[in-house]
């Protein structure tokens, strides 16, 4: 009954709200992208060495994953989601914008910080509201769908960016970028309303989520977190290596040149992340809608995934750039498919603190693979090669689904 009450009060309208949460996924990734696709450009203009380079790119995820501890915390207990979340929307577009208008290293790295802590409600928030108005049976497609608005930005940010920069200047695409915010906040302000609570449901949920600290040891004492924040530690350094080392593996590895040529390399393979994305969440849709539970559902798709990116194995003994481009395509889809249910766990470890699940989830996952970045440029300058990293995706791959498996069981996981 649930369901059909979540149902019922958005009605068609939930698809709408959807389609804004894709929309501010997107411009969140965009602009967190910007930097590293104009690097060449700043680095030039400001003199930095590769020192102050990683510092610049680092600083951004330090301040999102620290973030990650308090944000969706605090998230829980905000009642006008509506304007708070159209106020970090602001927050991080004013520091994009300004990033255009910095004359200094410092200043550039003061609006990078800054930008980390405002756009970590993002996926929080996101999930939050898919729990609040989508059934159980339509929450895979509706994570899958939001979500895909990052790996589209994924998509987009290069050539933007790059083009900007060399036909006018790296300033641009910071401004322009940061303006999308703004734009987005009309149909978010149209379309999304606060949930209606009397007086007893107020009192009943500030019972339920109580202290920080109370809601801390909630949430840590479910097995089902721990199962999906090792799901996340298994793949989302998987991601991270495909949209932040895939380029560098085709000009180092493949000895492929830095150019257009590569650039519709890279939009093949990310294109099908999005196709795996949105296919998991149709089949578990499917399935559900068969009498299939949507634990087995989710599962089983999972384990097909899985099956899918054992195919980076393959580039051991592939050397020819366009089937190295058809293998990473075959794994990123099944990424897509792990990735979307990933999210759909989250909503249902408990029930009410959706974005705290979502947020320390983040953190834990974020937090893991900034290590394996770090650790993946050092095996490559050790070994001269990537065949120690080909390894190490192999073997998260295998350690989400192992998770998926042992932790994520119908006793522990609230299915709504």
């Amino acid at each position: 009954m649930r369901d059909l009450g979540r149902e019922s009060a958005y009605g068609t309208r939930r698809w709408w709200v959807l389609a804004t949460l894709f929309l501010v996924t997107f411009i969140n990734y965009f602009d967190r992208q910007t930097l590293g696709c104009a690097i060449e450009p700043i680095g030039r203009e400001f003199g930095l060495g590769n020192g102050e380079r990683g510092h610049l790119l680092a600083a951004f995820v330090t301040t999102y994953a620290v973030t990650h501890l308090f944000v969706g915390f605090l998230t829980d207990r905000i009642r006008n989601i509506r304007l708070f979340f159209a106020a970090m929307v602001v927050g991080w577009s004013l520091c994009t914008v300004l990033i255009g208008f910095a004359r200094s290293y410092e200043g550039l790295l003061t609006m990078r910080y800054a930008l980390g802590v405002f756009e970590a409600v993002n996926f929080p928030i996101c999930l939050m509201i898919i729990a609040r108005i989508f059934p159980a049976r339509e929450r895979t497609f509706a994570s899958g769908i939001f979500s895909s608005g990052a790996f589209l930005a994924t998509l987009a940010a290069p050539k933007f960016t790059i083009w900007l920069s060399t036909e006018y200047s790296w300033r641009y695409a910071f401004v322009i970028a940061g303006l999308l915010g703004f734009l987005w906040l009309i149909p978010w302000l149209l379309l999304y309303r606060n949930r209606a609570e009397n007086s007893a449901a107020r009192c009943a949920r500030s019972a339920h989520l109580g202290s920080w600290m109370a809601s801390l040891r909630a949430i840590v004492r479910k097995p089902a977190f721990w199962g999906v924040t090792a799901v996340g530690i298994g793949i989302v350094p998987c991601l991270y290596f495909c949209t932040q080392w895939l380029p560098s593996y085709f000009t180092q590895e493949l000895h492929q040149s830095y150019d257009q040529a590569l650039a519709d390399k890279l939009t093949v393979i990310y294109l099908f992340q999005d196709v795996g994305m949105w296919v998991s969440g149709a089949v578990v849709f499917w399935l559900a809608g068969r009498g299939v539970t949507v634990l087995k559902a989710r599962k089983a798709v999972m384990t097909a995934g899985y099956v899918l990116m054992m195919s980076v194995l393959l580039l051991f003994v592939v050397r020819n750039p366009w089937l190295n481009v058809l293998i990473f395509s075959v794994f990123i889809f099944g990424l897509g498919t792990c990735l979307s249910n990933q999210h759909a766990f989250k909503q249902d470890v408990l029930p009410g603190q959706v974005a705290a699940v979502a947020a320390l989830v983040g953190f834990c996952e974020t937090l893991f693979t900034s290590f394996v970045l770090q650790r993946i440029g050092n095996m490559v300058e050790t070994t001269g090669n990537y065949r120690m990293v080909i390894w190490l995706l192999a073997g998260c791959a295998t350690f989400a689904i192992l998770s998926v498996a042992l932790l994520l069981r119908r006793k522990w996981v609230a299915i709504e």
